[in-house]
């Protein structure tokens, strides 16, 4: 197992043409009727957190492709639905990179390297990052305790058997599933969601490890987000600042000189 600094994930992104893509994004709910099962499980879970509309944090990193693991120190800025920027330390506490999306523009920088991008693009995917195909705003809601709900037509409710609990799925047209949302036995809490490409395939799962009450609002502790593929990464959440002040330039990268 080898470690690397996240600064050379990112001159690696530098180099990859199209390196941020546009993917199906959440919306609101849109869909047939349905039990009021369902009905009443999705509301619930659109009213998470549903006041969280800043936040700042900070905690640690660790990504997986292969036999390459890196494991870096982080802070992050985030305001729903569509700006972050996440900001990676070297071991003495100072910036190595930084990447940011506004809404409009995707940016990455490296300051070890003085390298830098940036894309016209509104919510970038940041697989050639990550490994995982997870967008900028999914990644937003789900470190503020949001699930991303895919728009879809229909949906279906079973028991699971491991763990115990349910499996709400989302279907889009033709019946090809388009979400699962793990459920406890309460239906009230989420254990692990998984996201489908247009196609039906698995795109990645998350599963939700923990989680902390910070001023009434529940937080995750730790997103482990993987695939199938083997490749996968870590958020572990130390602190967190719900409805922090930001401002929009916060979430914009210039180059360096």
């Amino acid at each position: 197992m080898r470690y690397a600094s996240f600064a050379w994930l990112l001159a690696i992104a530098l180099l990859v043409t199209g390196c941020c893509m546009p993917s199906q994004t959440p919306s609101q709910i849109v869909n047939l009727p349905e039990s009021p099962e369902v009905t009443r499980i999705l509301l619930n879970l659109s009213q998470l957190n549903a006041d969280l509309l800043t936040f700042k944090g900070t905690g640690k990193i660790k990504l997986w492709k292969g036999d390459s693991t890196q494991v870096v120190r982080s802070a992050w800025t985030g305001a729903r639905p569509d700006k972050i920027r996440v900001v990676i330390q070297g071991i003495t506490g100072f910036p190595v990179a930084s990447m940011a999306a506004d809404g409009n523009r995707f940016y990455l920088l490296s300051y070890s390297q003085d390298s830098f991008y940036q894309a016209e693009i509104q919510d970038p995917n940041l697989e050639k990052l990550v490994s995982i195909p997870v967008t900028a705003g999914d990644l937003i809601r789900l470190i503020s305790g949001v699930i991303p709900i895919r728009k879809y037509q229909s949906s279906t409710l079973v028991p699971a058997r491991s763990p115990s609990g349910y499996i709400l799925s989302l279907l889009g047209e033709k019946g090809i599933e388009i979400e699962k949302i793990y459920l406890d036995q309460s239906q009230m809490r989420v254990q692990r969601i998984e996201i489908f490409t247009l196609k039906g395939q698995l795109a990645y799962r998350v599963d939700f490890k923990g989680e902390t009450e910070v001023e009434d609002f529940r937080i995750p502790a730790r997103l482990v987000f993987n695939n199938d593929d083997g490749s996968g990464f870590q958020l572990d959440i130390d602190k967190f600042w719900p409805n922090a002040p930001v401002s929009s330039d916060m979430f914009v990268i210039t180059p360096q000189g």
